[in-house]
């Protein structure tokens, strides 16, 4: 992929297919590059499969985005793990069984997913001087839109990843406590990376498509890549924390709660029912705090996650 970027004229865009070694994947990537050199910013999207306003959004900045007033490289994946996204797989990559997300930073003999997260850590991270990630809720799932930025990596790598969500019209970011996922690894190598969510739940919503449309541009602004008239920096109120109620039976799920509602500590979060409407069990809220995503569909099987809220 570098000696792609190095061979590509100034003021043009090519699309190409990156091949995962070890394996038959080959993976959409295009590269827009400016008529001024400046940084290079990636953008992921697909790597649940599922989550599809990522992905289109990822194909309109494809589309939009002119080289010729582009300042420095925008590299775009737009669908990372296609096997699920044709096999319309929630979560996980039909190939191994493995969420792609958990897989980093990757096994360069290891499984199909484990793979691909060690190509993208070994040979597209390094290339980037900002990571953008594109999620949503999965096919099951609904959320509030927000960024999580990332918890680990050295101080001036997360500084600038904070400094750059404030420019962003989300209303909240979540501070990541974790070091899985592409973004997270990425800033432990050193790229400044935020994770984007907004839409789910299998649809197309064209607020949302927008939305990480807008997100991409407004970083790409903060970064003097383009000119944005409606850039302006807001101090992003930052979640610090996340709880995740796993399900612990299997039943009918009925969520209590929207995406958004802020809860207090003892408040009813969602029952569990049978097929004959007796209740199998009954969540509640550990302490206050802003419902993130939860499962919206009927079905729910022990184990699965059901409910996220920050605080």
């Amino acid at each position: 992929m570098k000696h792609l970027l190095e061979q590509q004229s100034s003021a043009s865009a090519k699309n190409y297919y990156f091949q995962v070694r070890g394996t038959k994947l080959e993976l959409p990537v295009s590269i827009i590059k400016g008529k001024e050199s400046g940084p290079t910013v990636l953008i992921t999207a697909g790597i649940h499969g599922s989550e599809y306003p990522g992905i289109e959004a990822a194909k309109r900045l494809i589309q939009e985005i002119d080289p010729d007033r582009l300042v420095g490289n925008l590299l775009i994946f737009p669908c990372i793990n296609q096997r699920a996204f044709f096999e319309r797989a929630a979560f996980i990559n039909p190939a191994d069984g493995k969420n792609l997300n958990r897989c980093f930073p990757g096994n360069p003999t290891g499984t199909e997913s484990e793979r691909l997260a060690y190509a993208l850590e070994t040979e597209i991270f390094y290339l980037a001087d900002f990571y953008l990630d594109f999620h949503s809720g999965d096919l099951s799932e609904q959320l509030e839109s927000f960024v999580f930025v990332p918890g680990f990596g050295e101080d001036s790598v997360m500084q600038k990843a904070r400094q750059a969500a404030n420019y962003l019209n989300l209303p909240f970011g979540v501070a990541s406590q974790s070091r899985t996922g592409a973004y997270n690894h990425a800033s432990i190598i050193g790229v400044p990376s935020l994770l984007i969510e907004r839409g789910g739940y299998g649809e197309r919503c064209a607020k949302d498509i927008a939305g990480f449309v807008d997100d991409a541009k407004r970083i790409m602004t903060h970064l003097g890549m383009l000119e944005h008239s409606l850039l302006k920096k807001k101090e992003l109120k930052l979640l610090t924390q996340i709880c995740y109620f796993d399900s612990t039976l299997t039943g009918l799920w009925t969520p209590a709660c929207k995406i958004g509602n802020v809860v207090k500590k003892g408040q009813l979060l969602g029952v569990t029912e049978d097929f004959f409407g007796n209740i199998l069990g009954e969540y509640t809220a550990e302490q206050d705090g802003q419902i993130l995503y939860q499962v919206t569909s009927l079905p729910i099987v022990s184990g699965e996650v059901l409910i996220a809220y920050g605080y």
